[in-house]
């Protein structure tokens, strides 16, 4: 009976620890749009299809895992670098980009939540 009810203990703690984890992942679009603005990613990208100095953001969720999302917003350089699949049909929106070493792409370091809100506020523009 004591050996259940340490279990028991240890499991609650267990998830308990872990609920605001899952809690942080969730995106909060809100946030997302006003976060938009406040790193100023509107200068370089349009919610459209439409190229800006960057590609338009319509539709990059459903172009784009979002582990992938998660990744480039963490560090474009390195997601750049690393060249998979979803980075090099990036690439393919500026002829002659994938030979660059480098992205244009210069944002600040995000936190995961500012990231999963970024994805958030891009979904939910990508259903509209």
């Amino acid at each position: 009976m004591r050996r259940n009810i340490l279990g028991f203990a240890s499991a609650t703690f267990t998830v308990a620890l872990l609920l605001p984890g899952f809690a942080l992942a969730a995106g909060d679009s809100a946030s997302g749009e006003r976060l938009f603005t406040e790193k100023k990613c509107h200068l370089c990208h349009n919610l459209t299809e439409k190229r800006k100095v960057g590609p338009g953001l319509k539709g990059d969720t459903k172009r784009h895992s979002e582990e992938w999302l998660t990744k480039w917003l963490s560090d474009p350089q390195k997601t750049w670098e690393e060249n998979d699949t979803e980075t090099q049909q990036l690439k393919q929106w500026a002829a002659g980009r994938d030979s660059d070493r480098k992205t244009r792409m210069k944002i600040k370091k995000l936190t995961e939540q500012e990231i999963a809100d970024l994805i958030a506020f891009l979904k939910k523009n990508d259903e509209e």
